[in-house]
C-alpha cells in the first residue's frame, strides 16, 4: 500500500496496528471507523477534515484513508486511532455530526475489538518485523518548513529535486497530520549530506528545517525492563501500520472463512 497514511512522527503517530501502539499500552486506544464522504475527493481532503474533526476526542495519532482496490476513487470506510482517556466514548458522540457538509457514521473498528490467537499473532508481528529492519530505511532525514498548503504530490516532487543531490533516494512519506516529511537515503552520507541543507530555501520565501527522522540505528530500543526516556519507535513503522493493519484484518478473515 502506497498511499500517504497520516501518522505522528516520533512515528505517527507512529500507532495505527497494534503493534505500533504497543508504546502507549499505558493510554486508552481507540480504533474508530468513519464513513459518508464522499469517496471522489482528494485523499488529504477528507484526512484534513477528520483530524480536525476528532482532535477534540483525544490524541490523533494516525488517520488511515484507504484506497478502493475496485475504483480509481477512495473506500468508503476510513480509520481513526485516538490515544486518551474517553476517547472512544467521545469519538462515538460525533455519530451523526456535520464534517464539512457530510454527515459522519462512526463506529468501532470490529478487528480491533476481538483477541488475537497465536497464529494471528505471530503474522502480525512477521510483518512488523520485516518492515521494521528493511534497509531502504536505515537512513534518513525529516523535513518540515515547506509550504504546507501544497498537495502531497507536490511537496514530494519539491523535496526529492532538493534532495537528489545527496545520493539515492530510497522513499519518501510525506505527513499531512504533523506537516513534515520524512526522506530516506541508501547510504549513510546521503543523510549527512542532506542535514547540510537545513536552512535552504524550498519554493517561494520557504526555508526548511532538515534533522534526524528515528531510525532502528538512532533510536535503539532499551533492554527489556528498562526505562528509556526519549525512545520512540523508528519513524517508518508509523508510515506502514494502516498497511499492517489491513494485511492482519485480511488474514483474520480468511481464517474465519476456513
Amino acid at each position: 500500500m502506497d498511499k500517504d497514511a497520516s501518522v505522528r512522527s516520533g512515528f505517527e503517530s507512529e500507532a495505527a496496528g497494534k503493534e505500533i501502539v504497543e508504546d502507549n499500552r499505558s493510554k486508552p486506544q481507540a480504533f474508530i471507523s468513519v464513513e459518508g464522504y464522499d469517496t471522489r475527493l482528494p485523499e488529504d481532503n477528507i484526512k484534513t477534515q477528520l483530524i480536525n474533526h476528532f482532535n477534540s476526542c483525544g490524541e490523533v495519532v494516525n488517520v488511515i484513508v484507504r484506497e478502493d482496490p475496485d475504483s480509481p476513487n477512495l473506500d468508503r470506510c476510513a480509520l481513526v486511532i485516538l490515544l486518551g482517556e474517553g476517547a472512544e466514548e467521545k469519538a462515538l458522540q460525533l455519530n451523526g455530526t456535520d464534517i464539512g457538509g457530510w454527515k459522519a457514521l462512526v463506529t468501532v473498528e470490529p478487528e480491533e475489538q476481538e483477541e488475537e490467537d497465536e497464529e494471528t499473532q505471530r503474522y502480525r508481528s512477521s510483518l512488523a518485523e520485516k518492515v521494521l529492519n528493511d534497509r531502504k530505511f536505515w537512513y534518513g532525514v525529516t523535513v518540515s518548513g515547506y509550504d504546507t498548503s501544497l498537495p502531497a504530490h507536490e511537496v514530494k516532487t519539491s523535496l526529492i529535486e532538493h534532495f537528489s543531490s545527496c545520493g539515492m533516494i530510497t522513499h519518501v512519506y510525506v505527513s499531512t497530520l504533523d506537516k513534515m516529511t520524512n526522506i530516506y537515503f541508501h547510504e549513510k552520507e546521503g543523510e549527512a549530506r542532506a542535514l547540510v541543507l537545513c536552512g535552504t530555501e524550498v519554493g517561494e520565501g520557504f526555508k526548511i528545517t532538515v534533522e534526524p527522522v528515528a531510525t532502528i540505528f538512532t533510536n535503539l530500543p532499551p533492554p527489556s525492563g528498562d526505562i528509556c526516556f526519549g525512545y520512540c519507535i523508528p519513524a517508518h513503522m508509523i508510515e506502514f501500520a494502516g498497511e499492517i493493519h489491513d494485511k492482519v484484518a485480511t488474514f483474520k478473515k480468511h481464517r474465519r472463512s476456513i
